[in-house]
């Protein structure tokens, strides 16, 4: 199936610029203390952000219906 788009980027897909959101969240909130080995917050509680956003970002994921093909029209 096409969808005609006056967006040139994934705007025009929310729902993949949601779980991106999703995704980054948890890389900002934990990423530079498990990569740098810095061990600040407690396990479960990362443990359980963690799985709570990337299941979240998965859901959403899910729910994109992966056989559009966007076309970009002029303005």
């Amino acid at each position: 199936m096409e969808k005609r788009t006056r967006e040139d980027g994934w705007d025009c897909v929310p729902k993949l610029s949601q779980a991106m959101s999703l995704i980054d969240h948890v890389n900002d909130e934990f990423g530079y203390e498990i990569k740098s080995c810095v061990r600040e917050t407690e396990l479960d509680y990362m443990v359980s952000e963690m799985i709570e956003k990337l299941e979240a970002a998965v859901k959403l994921l899910k729910k994109i219906d992966t056989e559009v093909e966007y076309i970009t029209i002029g303005n």
